[in-house]
């Protein structure tokens, strides 16, 4: 996984669980939610515990078929919830969303998108630089896609919750349901995923 000491790959842990567990309470909570809002929730707390697995210091991990199954299941179910809505969208029908209608539509490829970054960085070639002759391979061109893709997502993230957070100034609300919340849930799972992709 990611390159780096173990206190940051246990504080990147323990953000990823934060949002994992932030998603899990709105699962359980008695808040009604909307299909896509629980569909959201349901991938947050499943991507967000399954990388804080990958990142934990001295917890063995996972056989990789198991890691890259389980983050390929979660894009193939991200991508059809996304083209179910673009469907729905193109015939007329009114479409529920758990943030506001001129932001909802960016959201909804974000997590297949996301899933299948996983997945590259999970099957990208490592450690083979102490192979007599053999060198590190270079990012392919899937990884400077997806780089350029979440880099470009975590800016795009951040402008729509400095939006959200100028709209709603002032207002009341819960703050796990709250729009800048999802926004700021998703722009820190963006922002891991594109570290995990450049180690």
């Amino acid at each position: 996984m990611l390159s780096i000491s173990p206190l940051l790959a246990w504080f990147f842990a323990l953000v990823l669980l934060l949002l994992a567990g932030r998603a899990t309470a709105r699962l359980l909570s008695s808040e009604p939610l909307m299909p896509t809002q629980r569909h959201r929730e349901l991938g947050h707390a499943a991507m967000g515990f399954a990388m804080a697995v990958l990142l934990i210091p001295g917890v063995p991990r996972p056989p990789l078929v198991v890691s890259v199954c389980f983050f390929s299941a979660l894009a193939a179910f991200a991508a059809f919830d996304w083209g179910r809505r673009a469907v729905a969208r193109s015939r007329g029908k009114a479409v529920d969303s758990c943030v506001p209608a001129d932001h909802g539509a960016l959201l909804d490829p974000h997590h297949a998108i996301v899933g299948v970054a996983m997945v590259v960085m999970l099957l990208r070639p490592t450690g083979m630089a102490n192979m007599a002759g053999m060198t590190e391979s270079s990012p392919g061109t899937a990884v400077l896609l997806l780089l350029a893709y979440v880099w470009i997502a975590a800016l795009v993230l951040g402008f729509g919750m400095t939006r959200v957070l100028a709209t709603d100034a002032g207002e009341s609300g819960a703050i796990l349901s709250s729009p800048a919340t999802v926004y700021a849930c998703e722009l820190a799972m963006t922002v891991l995923t594109g570290l995990m992709l450049l180690s």
